[in-house]
């Protein structure tokens, strides 16, 4: 019963007046952004992962929100020995912290099961790219251990910290690796990727002694929501962004439908190879800097087989492209999706089968003085 209060009381605090000192964005992550490169919802709004991309876990891994329907996936590691890409999630506060000004900084958590390793979070005055990772020892950071958690139901730990700001920190990055991190054998892998996640829901900085938020907040959260691209490495702010020359991304997208692959195939007709040649003797021409295939499916079925079989045709067309194009191998990727991105009505034979489709999302970059 004493569990059962304390999630009450912390749904009753974010939901009045702590909340309005509350200077994370959108600390449940209900509010969900729609990627314009996809035209679909993808991602919570103002929490950004570097490098970009928009996870997916399979479905009886993710635990129920604590309070919502929404929660932050976390990567803490990865199943695949040759994996060894730097990654990061990260947000810019509402306002920034005020030097000699002591803070609490407190969520929910929830490992799957695994034992909760810490974070040492870093709280930085730029904003955080993978070009500035070398400068976290030279950031103002929190550690947090087990020795943090103040309690726990179902599987969340809540953890609480306070801290004393060193001044005018404006962002907040997660890093990928937990202070003692494990070493994760292929069953812990929680998606096709072999990506392994901490789940964070709930995020809460707020003043110890209660303050108004600055003049700014307002203004930082809509810059926060504006940005929408979420599947390409873009800077937030404006003063970091080359002012010369600048980058015009144009990014396309080619479709390929089902129907030009065998039923549970993944195997390339002579259909698809005439258009991925078509696709060929275009972005030769281009400055492409990424080149993202998704694999798709309708809702019928099961979950998992879905996701490998838009995985298997996704990474057909890469195959085939990067043999093609080898200079460009490198900057290709080929995930599966599944049913979790349509783009029409499920309870249709018609939507279905709009459904079932290959994405080719290409990225160009033309330079303008």
């Amino acid at each position: 019963m004493a569990r059962l209060y304390f999630i009450i009381i912390s749904f009753f605090l974010s939901n009045t007046g702590v909340s309005a000192q509350n200077l994370l964005p959108n600390p449940g992550f209900e509010d969900i952004n729609r990627c314009v490169e996809y035209h679909a919802e993808c991602a919570p709004e103002a929490w950004f992962n570097v490098s970009a991309t928009n996870y997916l876990v399979k479905g009886k891994i993710a635990p129920r929100p604590v309070i919502g329907h929404m929660v932050l996936l976390l990567p803490v590691g990865n199943v695949l020995p040759s994996f060894k890409k730097p990654r990061f999630t990260y947000t810019m506060l509402l306002c920034p912290l005020v030097k000699g000004i002591e803070y609490e900084l407190s969520f929910f958590i929830h490992t799957g099961g695994k034992p909760f390793g810490g974070l040492e979070l870093f709280f930085m005055d730029k904003e955080p790219t993978l070009f500035s990772l070398s400068i976290l020892n030279r950031s103002f950071s929190v550690p947090l251990t087990p020795a943090d958690v103040d309690d726990e139901l179902k599987g969340w730990k809540h953890i609480s910290k306070k801290f004393t700001a060193t001044g005018n920190e404006s962002f907040l990055l997660l890093p990928n690796k937990p202070i003692n991190a494990e070493d994760y054998t292929i069953k812990d892998a929680m998606n096709s990727s072999g990506d392994v996640f901490y789940f964070l829901d709930e995020v809460i900085l707020k003043p110890v002694t209660a303050m108004p938020l600055c003049e700014q907040a307002a203004e930082n959260k809509l810059l926060l929501y504006a940005h929408n691209y979420r599947h390409m490495d873009i800077p937030l702010m404006k003063d970091v962004i080359p002012v010369a020359p600048v980058p015009v991304i144009t990014r396309d997208t080619i479709t390929i439908p089902s129907v030009l692959f065998d039923v549970n195939s993944a195997a390339l007709k002579p259909a698809v190879k005439k258009i991925l040649d078509s696709v060929i003797a275009v972005i030769t021409s281009y400055h492409i800097t990424q080149v993202d295939i998704n694999g798709h499916t309708d809702n019928t079925g099961a979950v998992e087989k879905n996701e490998q079989l838009a995985l298997n045709r996704a990474a057909a067309v890469r195959n085939y492209l990067s043999g093609k194009l080898p200079a460009l191998a490198a900057s290709m990727s080929a995930a599966g999706k599944g049913q979790s991105l349509p783009i029409a009505d499920n309870n249709s034979a018609p939507g279905r089968a709009r459904n079932r489709r290959v994405e080719i999302i290409i990225t160009r970059i033309e330079r303008r003085p």
